[in-house]
């Protein structure tokens, strides 16, 4: 019995050892969201790409005013990720979304942010069938993978599930279901075929 304790004590050991750290110290998490990301290795994971693209983003070509505004930005989402203890969709859930959404906003409106090699990729734009509109997809390969959908109605983040073929990522109310540059997105029900457009 006592040889399974310590077999069991070394597992749990290994295993906090080899977690992924994130970009801040871990001693000095001063919310839940923070606790939430050390705790965590998908957590952390987001946590070290958004500091990444940040950071590029930070340290392009930007105006002091553009870069007063990021910094603005950065602290007004840090507020808003720290009140994630409020949300229906539970701590962990709501954690992640926010680093998604805020991955995909300096992506998309950061040029220098889509430097470099990690694990996200995008924005995309995809034209599908009787859409006004291009839907902004960016991808986020972290476990699990994450889309972000933006749209004419607002952004979406959607996390990978199973799939026989491609990637399918699911949402309360949408899946896209991604192969190649092809995509069938469903939202409410309505389907429809999309195609990844070039950007130029």
């Amino acid at each position: 019995m006592r040889f399974l304790s310590l077999s069991v004590a070394l597992i749990v050991f290994s295993t906090r050892a080899f977690a992924l750290d994130p970009s801040f110290d871990c001693a000095k998490a001063g919310s839940s969201a923070e606790e939430a990301v050390c705790a965590s290795d998908a957590l952390a994971a987001l946590d070290l790409e958004l500091a990444r693209v940040y950071g590029l983003a930070a340290t392009s070509d930007l105006s002091s005013e553009r870069l007063n505004e990021l910094k603005a930005t950065q602290r007004g989402w840090i507020k808003g990720r720290d009140e994630c203890w409020k949300s229906s969709l539970g701590l962990e859930a709501c954690v992640g979304n926010e680093y998604a959404f805020r991955i995909a906003e300096l992506r998309q409106g950061y040029a220098g942010a889509r430097e470099g090699d990690g694990p996200s990729e995008g924005p995309f734009p995809y034209v599908c069938e009787g859409m006004d509109a291009p839907l902004s997809v960016t991808f986020i390969n972290a476990e699990p993978p994450r889309a972000v959908v933006g749209m004419q109605d607002g952004t979406r983040v959607l996390v990978a599930g199973p799939s026989g073929s491609g990637v399918r990522y699911e949402g309360i109310d949408m899946v896209l279901h991604t192969k190649g540059k092809e995509a069938a997105v469903e939202i409410d029900g309505a389907a429809s075929q999309c195609m990844q457009d070039d950007i130029g």
